[in-house]
């Protein structure tokens, strides 16, 4: 009966031993994989927080206001506004930056930088100076067309390849 006992004892000691052995490795499986889960959380947040990111998701807010208002020169309204106008507006909604009204005044606000350098919320210039956009990266930028109201383009389109003058840092 003793020997009966000491092995049931040894049997339940050990089943305990490897039920709460087998808790912490599911314990530790769930913490690595929380561990991983915060890690991608901050990864995502880092790439959210990004002062570029934020910029182009200021000004595409302001686009998605804007998009497929037809082109008017002269207007700064829904019912018909021009590419500098549109810059104006979307750097003031965006950014609380006042930018002068025209284009001619635009090209010497904040500073030169080259194509390469470019980052959301720089102003892009074409056609001897008198067409801007403001860039949102990705090779991209928003403007009002004088053809397609306010759109989006890109930079690398043979039409506005050709026609690049300048970028301008105003942040």
């Amino acid at each position: 009966m003793y020997h009966r006992l000491k092995s049931f004892s040894t049997f339940i000691f050990i089943s305990l031993l490897l039920g709460l052995t087998g808790c912490a490795n599911a314990s530790l499986s769930t913490q690595a994989a929380t561990k991983s889960q915060i890690l991608a959380q901050q990864k995502r947040h880092t790439a959210l927080s990004n002062p570029a990111n934020d910029a182009s998701q200021k000004v595409l807010g302001v686009y998605r206001h804007w998009a497929g208002t037809r082109y008017r020169l002269g207007g700064t309204t829904k019912a018909g506004i021009d590419c500098s106008a549109f810059v104006k507006t979307t750097m003031h909604s965006a950014f609380n930056l006042h930018l002068p009204r025209s284009t001619a005044e635009q090209k010497h606000a904040g500073r030169a930088i080259s194509k390469s350098a470019l980052r959301p919320g720089d102003l892009v210039f074409f056609r001897n100076n008198h067409h801007v956009g403001v860039y949102i990266g990705g090779g991209k930028f928003v403007h009002a067309s004088t053809s397609r109201g306010v759109m989006t383009s890109s930079l690398s389109e043979r039409y506005w390849a050709r026609n690049y003058t300048q970028s301008r840092r105003v942040l």
